[in-house]
């Protein structure tokens, strides 16, 4: 009898784990719906706000930033929630594709005086946005999704096959 309930959690086992393998990273599809849900609140708030929104990002997170134009510089949001800076789970990692090539991603650091903050993909008070693909894919598995984003505003994810087809 015990030797029977030990096949069975050996075969259950099995079976979740290949589930989770065929079935897809839904951590990493969480992830890129949420980085479509922000973005597109913050394309509507620049809209609304007539103030264009910035997104920086690096291999491990993203922040957000507005810009002021009384001082023409680019400002850390810190006073709204849904633009607060964000730390992708362990495992995951993003990469940023403007106008077709990769581009290299600083570690994000607080802004200075000296070195003020700049975002890669700025999303303008018009509603329209610098044409982007963020890719994130999780250390030693072929998934990807890729968040791509085009001049008109309009944003869509991309899982393995579309990516690599582009």
């Amino acid at each position: 009898m015990l030797v029977v309930v030990v096949i069975i959690g050996i075969i259950t086992t099995m079976a979740v784990v290949s589930t989770r393998v065929l079935g897809g990273d839904h951590e990493m599809d969480q992830e890129a719906r949420r980085l479509v849900s922000v973005l597109t609140q913050a394309r509507d708030d620049a809209m609304l706000e007539g103030r264009d929104v910035g997104l920086r990002i690096d291999a491990r997170g993203y922040d957000f930033l507005r810009y002021d134009g009384r001082v023409e510089q680019w400002d850390l949001v810190s006073d709204d929630p849904l633009l607060r800076e964000r730390t992708l789970p362990d495992g995951l990692e993003a990469s940023l594709r403007l106008e077709s090539r990769q581009v290299r991603l600083p570690v994000r650091t607080a802004p200075t005086e000296r070195e003020r903050a700049q975002p890669q993909v700025v999303v303008m008070a018009s509603g329209d946005l610098v044409p982007f693909e963020v890719r994130l894919e999780r250390a030693g598995t072929q998934e990807i999704r890729a968040i791509v984003g085009s001049a008109d505003g309009k944003l869509e994810i991309l899982s393995n096959d579309d990516v690599r087809r582009r």
